[in-house]
């Protein structure tokens, strides 16, 4: 018997029409220059997650996403990656936003056990060294953040007795949160440049005595929109929704123990972010 494929699709926004359109991919493509992961055993480089830059996508596969323990004997299961990727070789006079976000996998679920909701939540790094006289250590580093897209894709997935079968989801940004616009510098020297992956699946099991099983892990497409644009330093080291100055030198005096009172004012939490 031929499986179903199943599609559903969450949160689709009546502008997005609008939202999709830009200009053409530039010539060049960028080049990952490192991952670091927080989950590795869900997310590992090198070993377990495949990430390709196409012309309009960026596609995550990690094959590894699994749920605690099989999605058995509890009311909820929950798989989670989260890791950074670092780019280089951005072309000259382009930047990008993502517009929406695809879920694929294949779910393997018993006795009522559904996946019910999917999530993607990616933010823009850029990270610009400071003028430091001497090159004395440590450098200093400013930081600028935006979040590029977060999803969260309600789905009815399984649920009903046993559940073999393809799964898609998708969901669109609310609005195009443009990254900065690069001079083909970035990645290199003094200026880093690093997309921060949150992406999550969680099953319900209704009966406590369910498996649910992600059976080759999850795909998440993330549709880039190109945009040529006009670099302008002065605005670069200015942009972001959240800007931190002097970010590493926070990092330095905790990790070195060189500031007590830096230190405590951490663990308190920023006072006023600029």
């Amino acid at each position: 018997m031929a499986m179903k494929f199943i599609t559903l699709i969450a949160g689709i926004s009546l502008a997005m029409p609008t939202l999709a359109q830009g200009d053409p991919p530039p010539p060049q493509l960028p080049i990952i220059l490192g991952i670091v992961s927080d989950t590795p055993v869900q997310c590992s480089p090198g070993q377990n997650m495949n990430i390709t830059f196409l012309p309009d996508t960026l596609r995550l596969d990690l094959p590894s996403m699994r749920f605690g323990t099989e999605g058995h004997g509890r009311t909820d299961e929950f798989a989670s990656c989260q890791f950074t990727v670092e780019f280089t070789s951005w072309w000259y006079k382009y930047r990008f936003a993502i517009g929406d976000v695809t879920y694929r996998g294949h779910l393997n679920a018993t006795d009522g056990v559904q996946l019910y909701q999917l999530t993607a939540n990616s933010v823009f790094r850029y990270e610009n060294l400071k003028v430091n006289p001497g090159r004395a250590p440590p450098d200093i580093w400013n930081v600028s953040m935006s979040t590029m897209i977060d999803d969260t894709a309600q789905t009815t997935i399984g649920g009903d007795g046993n559940f073999d079968d393809d799964f898609e989801a998708s969901g669109n940004s609310s609005h195009l949160e443009w990254s900065t616009c690069m001079d083909g510098g970035e990645g290199t020297g003094d200026v880093k440049t690093k997309l921060v992956f949150t992406l999550t699946a969680t099953t319900s099991d209704k009966t406590g005595k369910g498996t649910g099983i992600l059976t080759h892990g999850l795909t998440f497409d993330f549709g880039i929109v190109w945009e040529e644009c006009i670099p302008d330093r002065a605005a670069k080291n200015a942009w972001g929704e959240t800007r931190i100055d002097d970010w590493s030198v926070c990092t330095y005096n905790n990790t070195n123990q060189t500031s007590p009172s830096t230190f405590r004012a951490l663990r308190r939490g920023p006072i006023r972010l600029f």
